[in-house]
């Protein structure tokens, strides 16, 4: 009887540590989720406002908005290493969106 106890006792101690892993898991990728969205909406903002004072036109990057001074250097919130500044926006309707890679 002891054994049978210790062995349901085991495999519900195990189901809650794998349930628990997976939560922690999925909040961790929300977190920086939402890390990634206040970068990447900080930097649509900043060409939004060289676009509106008429500063940029077409594609830019974020090399362009470095150089005009919207924007200071935008750092990975991850990796903690500044984002490529080739990455290239582009103002479509009243959207400011990133520009496609070649293949997506």
């Amino acid at each position: 009887m002891a054994k049978r106890n210790n062995l349901i006792l085991s495999i519900f101690l195990i189901t809650i540590s794998i349930f628990l892993l997976l939560g922690i898991n999925k909040t961790i990728k929300d977190h920086h989720d939402r890390q990634y969205t206040v970068v990447y909406n900080k930097i649509k903002e900043a060409a939004k406002a060289c676009y509106q004072k008429a500063e940029c036109e077409g594609e830019i990057t974020l090399k362009d908005l470095y150089d005009k001074g919207y924007l200071d250097e935008a750092i990975d919130p991850i990796t903690k290493e500044p984002i490529d500044s080739s990455l290239c926006l582009t103002k479509e309707e009243k959207n400011i969106t990133f520009c496609k890679e070649k293949g997506e």
